[in-house]
């Protein structure tokens, strides 16, 4: 099987579960919340621009109505590769996470922290590092518990070598 056969599988199997979950919430206070992504990431360095592909997990906490507080991983599931080039992205940050309600149901957002990072965009090597990470998205509910999102986040920008792009995910709140 591969890695985004899996990915696809893991994530309807979480939105199912999701969807029996909100069943028995209904009218109780959610704070907690998980989301997965896939995103495109766009890579620059030395040795060119590269997109290679990556999942994003996110633990996030509301720790009041407009404003959260997220725990980030991405993990590259397919490099961009070429002869002699070889690009990818790993990264983990802690991010506050404030939000406003535009209609019911759908909440813009922001996202502000740091994150270690761990690229290689060239034949040189890697470069691993911490930066400022910041993006903006929004989010719309489906259910009491289940939401979608997009958001953009510009997660790198370090000796000349950059990480950005934007995320489609799924979440639910517990």
């Amino acid at each position: 099987m591969n890695i985004k056969r899996l990915i696809t599988n893991a994530s309807v199997t979480f939105l199912m579960i999701s969807g029996v979950q909100a069943q028995t919430q209904v009218g109780s206070v959610n704070t907690f919340y998980g989301e997965v992504g896939l995103s495109p990431v766009e890579v620059s360095g030395a040795g060119g621009d590269a997109r290679p592909f990556a999942v994003r997990l996110l633990v996030g906490n509301e720790l009041t109505k407009n404003l959260g507080l997220d725990l980030m991983y991405t993990a590259t599931i397919s490099k961009d590769s070429r002869s002699g080039y070889n690009a990818y992205f790993n990264g983990l940050g802690l991010f506050v996470k404030p939000k406003v309600a535009l209609t019911e149901g759908t909440e813009v957002f922001a996202r502000l922290g740091v994150l270690r990072s761990d690229i290689t965009a060239s034949t040189a090597g890697r470069d691993l590092g911490t930066d400022i990470a910041y993006g903006v998205g929004i989010q719309t509910y489906f259910t009491k518990t289940v939401y979608g999102q997009f958001d953009y986040m510009h997660s790198y920008d370090r000796d000349n070598v950059a990480a950005k792009g934007f995320t489609v995910s799924a979440g639910t709140r517990f």
